[in-house]
């Protein structure tokens, strides 16, 4: 796994000459990967959103809907219950019709949060960068029910073990290297 920020600033810029660049952020639950896209978002104006805050009104709470008020409920709930959203979320992408990657791209550079294996491999091609955030020197792995993802899927590997400063200061990098 390459983690020379200049490589990847050289990466990103040739690849921006064709276009912005679609980034895949996974990584377990909590370890900041809404964080570093809003980084990105920040910095360089890049669209994203989590495969959680994009289904939880189309999908979650239809299933939910007797438990939760509205859907912003069942979204700020979610890590209480990532195995059923996990499955859901699997099961929407068997459905016919584009799955979700194909739907999140269409108005978005960033997707957050994938976990399932098969909606990985099936929609890889579509991303130019996937970006792995890890905190597992504070927060726990979870548990392979809800996650069948992990670093070595990444073409990058972002360390989120520090502070929210030094998450921030990488954050740039992560994308353009150290000069952006």
């Amino acid at each position: 796994m390459d983690t020379s920020f200049q490589s990847l600033k050289e990466e990103i810029h040739s690849g921006e000459a064709h276009g912005r660049l679609k980034i895949l952020i996974i990584g377990h639950g909590g370890h900041g990967k809404d964080t570093v896209a809003r980084g990105i978002s920040e910095d360089m104006g890049y669209r994203w959103t989590s495969s959680s805050r994009f289904i939880a009104k189309k999908v979650i709470f239809p299933l939910v809907s007797d438990l939760y008020p509205n859907w912003q409920a069942a979204y700020s709930d979610r890590a209480s219950h990532r195995e059923m959203w996990f499955h859901a979320i699997r099961a929407y992408n068997l459905r016919p019709g584009p799955m979700l990657a194909e739907q999140i791209l269409m108005n978005h550079e960033i997707y957050v949060g994938m976990r399932s294996r098969t909606e990985f491999e099936r929609s890889r091609a579509l991303f130019d960068l996937t970006i792995w955030v890890d905190r597992s020197d504070f927060l726990r792995q979870e548990p392979p029910g809800s996650m069948e993802l992990n670093s070595s899927d990444a073409d990058r590997f972002l360390d989120n073990n520090g502070s929210i400063h030094q998450l921030k200061g990488r954050t740039p990098s992560i994308i353009c290297g150290p000069h952006c």
